[in-house]
């Protein structure tokens, strides 16, 4: 069974204190989240949620540690490897703004905003892979 402990020394690597559930996060280096990476710590390891924490913590999305952010994040880490191990994958995923694909998705799908926001993540990435082919075949 995954720690709390664990993954407080693992969100710490990153800057990011948990705070309690009933308290307002406030700032971009608290989450109220940590029964969600203690579910990707027991499901995936650490080094999943390692991964998850260095995604969200690029200059752009550093401070998006919610729930859903945090989950669409490891779907796609799961579910989309090949796009990881790819050259440059951390500049274009730095090229989305997950605060406001999170609103987006609420505002389609309020009943289920993780699911919507994992695919609006999916479909994002795979529109700025495409344009940065479609620029080196140019080039």
């Amino acid at each position: 069974m995954a720690s709390g402990g664990h993954v407080d020394r693992i969100a710490a690597e990153y800057g990011v204190q948990f705070v309690n559930h009933t308290r307002r996060a406030e700032g971009r280096h608290q989450s109220k989240a940590r029964r969600t990476c203690q579910t990707l710590l027991k499901k995936h390891g650490p080094e999943h949620l390692r991964l998850v924490f260095g995604l969200i913590n690029t200059e752009q999305n550093r401070g998006n540690w919610s729930a859903p952010c945090l989950t669409a994040v490891s779907w796609l880490v799961t579910r989309k490897p090949e796009w990881i191990d790819r050259r440059g994958f951390l500049d274009l995923f730095d090229q989305l703004d997950l605060d406001d694909l999170l609103k987006r998705a609420k505002h389609i799908n309020p009943s289920a905003p993780t699911l919507t926001l994992s695919v609006l993540l999916s479909y994002e990435l795979d529109g700025l892979m495409a344009a940065e082919a479609g620029r080196v075949k140019a080039a």
